[in-house]
């Protein structure tokens, strides 16, 4: 009897003992090598400038980040013709010290629902480009400008003196306004001891409206695996952050205050034992967001022909298409149901008709 009590004992100190990520909602959809069309690029025919970095699809316009000279912002029409490059290096307040990036695509409006271009200065500031004021009078215009630095710092003393780590963290903004953020920080750790504690947090500027500490849903080990990038809704505030080193798509929905997240069913999950973190391989990459449904890029079974998956708001699987392209960033018009991918490799951008899809 008492040998039978020790078992039981033992049983429920494993089975308390079990990681487990239930305090939030997993949808489990089976949406890996589902896609039975291969669709064929094209290359974009227009003059593209150097080191292409992203791309974005604005109204009519179509936005490309990269090197043309000291320009890098060039904005072309749905059809590709040059209209006009803006963002110069330089130390005006409508010049950039670094060159400038999108987050993660997004566009915002103004009141008269122009188009504003938030774009992140070397990680000091963010200076917000309006769209048509720029093209209207040839030069860079900046409405506003963010001291919001995406980074958090962590001053560290030891027998060699003082020293200052920075950890960047993701962020997108909220409400259509660059004073409302929200950001994700991963744990930074130096000497085995952890130096920034991991949170996800509703900003307005440097005032913390919520923050939530994220060992409350991942421990350490767990956090090794949670990489990528954010990306939001056009109108909602419905954040999705795709993991690139596992089947993982974290879904943030602040209006509701509410987190799931979506998962290949049958693959490793963070209930499992987890390996030693791979690296080599690239799970889910870029996303781009519309009302009805976002897309995201997958690599896992074919870095060089990815699935681009199709999933609603609720987290239902919709369809899957593979490119036979590698692409990384990516951006979709939805007039022309045209998705435009940069080719990193080979410094170029192509072309996928999608129109055929019933999307």
């Amino acid at each position: 009897m008492r040998q039978k009590l020790f078992l039981f004992a033992i049983i429920l100190l494993a089975v308390s003992c079990k990681k487990t990520t239930s305090v939030y909602q997993v949808h489990e959809v089976d949406c890996i090598n589902k896609a039975e069309v291969t669709v064929k690029g094209v290359p974009v025919d227009a003059k593209l400038p150097l080191d292409i970095r992203d791309i974005a699809v604005c109204d009519s316009f179509l936005i490309v980040t990269g090197h043309d000279d000291e320009a890098r912002l060039t904005v072309y029409s749905s059809d590709w013709k040059y209209l006009d490059r803006f963002c110069f290096i330089g130390r005006a307040r409508n010049e950039f010290l670094y060159d400038p990036s999108m987050v993660s695509g997004q566009i915002l409006r103004d009141a008269d629902g122009n188009a504003l271009i938030p774009l992140v200065d070397g990680l000091e500031s963010v200076k917000v480009m309006d769209l048509q004021q720029s093209l209207k009078t040839g030069k860079t215009t900046i409405s506003t400008e963010s001291h919001y630095k995406p980074y958090k710092e962590a001053v560290i003393i030891d027998e060699f003196g003082t020293k200052t780590l920075k950890n960047d963290i993701e962020f997108v903004f909220i409400d259509n306004d660059t004073r409302h953020q929200f950001e994700w920080c991963r744990p930074m750790t130096m000497n085995g001891t952890i130096q920034i504690d991991p949170y996800y947090a509703i900003m307005n500027d440097t005032t913390v409206i919520k923050r939530v500490d994220t060992y409350s849903l991942f421990d350490e080990e767990q956090f090794k695996f949670i990489l990528g990038d954010l990306y939001k809704h056009p109108s909602r505030n419905l954040i999705i952050f795709p993991l690139s080193l596992i089947d993982y798509i974290l879904v943030f929905d602040l209006d509701k205050d509410k987190i799931s997240a979506i998962h290949q069913q049958g693959l490793l999950s963070f209930d499992d034992e987890l390996p030693r973190v791979d690296f080599s391989t690239t799970h889910f990459g870029r996303a781009v967001c519309t009302e009805s449904f976002f897309m995201v890029l997958y690599y896992a079974r074919d870095i060089n022909k990815p699935e681009l998956m199709f999933f609603d708001w609720d987290g239902k699987f919709l369809q899957s298409v593979k490119l036979d392209t590698k692409v990384y960033r990516i951006a979709f018009d939805e007039r022309s149901r045209i998705l435009y991918g940069v080719d990193s490799e080979n410094d170029r951008i192509i072309s996928y008709d999608l129109s055929f899809m019933n999307i």
